[in-house]
């Protein structure tokens, strides 16, 4: 009888620790979200692609930026050119890359026991990132990542993984719109008095 729950545990885990796409999803909180004192007051957004030197059109950016904007919205924020409280950085890694997480531990009980390391990692071929910054700060608030969406055979990415990777990486944000509500549209008096 040990042998099957030792079975069932193992499995379990073994489930659990993959994901049903195979995609390696990571984020890295920045510290003023893990901090006691961060209260988000935001209720805008926009969307921004990061320039690189190295630009492949033939991958489709609009899956990308129309499932932010699905995420967002579910989140209670309002999609707005004119002053945002946030922008939306996304990249599209191609090749394999190497990213700085800053990584936390803690001993004890309190924060008084804290350890930070940045570490790097490599992520697979065809990462996609996602950084959220304060529009009038420029400080960086939160960033997720989804590696490993290129297909091992012909390095393509197609829309679906876009999609399906964007919506993975959004599953670890966890800051909603100022005044949010569960089932309900927010309106905002920012984005009400742009009109």
């Amino acid at each position: 009888m040990k042998k099957i729950y030792l079975l069932f545990f193992v499995t379990f885990i073994a489930l659990t620790s993959c994901n049903r796409n195979g995609f390696q999803i990571g984020t890295a909180c920045h510290r003023e979200i893990e901090d006691e004192v961060f209260k988000p007051n935001y209720a805008s957004f926009t969307t921004v692609e990061k320039q690189f030197s190295v630009v492949d059109t033939t991958y489709q950016f609009q899956a990308v930026i129309d499932e932010i904007g699905n995420q967002m919205k579910l989140r209670g924020y309002q999609d707005s050119k004119d002053r945002p409280n946030l922008i939306v950085f996304y990249a599209l890694f191609p090749n394999d890359v190497n990213l700085s997480v800053l990584q936390r531990s803690f001993r004890g009980l309190g924060k008084e026991n804290m350890n930070e390391e940045l570490r790097r990692i490599r992520l697979r071929k065809g990462t996609l990132l996602l950084q959220f910054v304060e529009n009038d700060t420029n400080r960086p608030i939160w960033m997720g990542y989804a590696a490993g969406i290129a297909q091992p055979e012909t390095h393509k990415i197609d829309e679906k993984a876009l999609r399906v990777a964007t919506r993975q990486i959004f599953d670890n944000y966890k800051i909603f719109a100022k005044d949010y509500i569960a089932g309900k549209t927010v309106v905002h008096s920012q984005v009400l008095a742009s009109k």
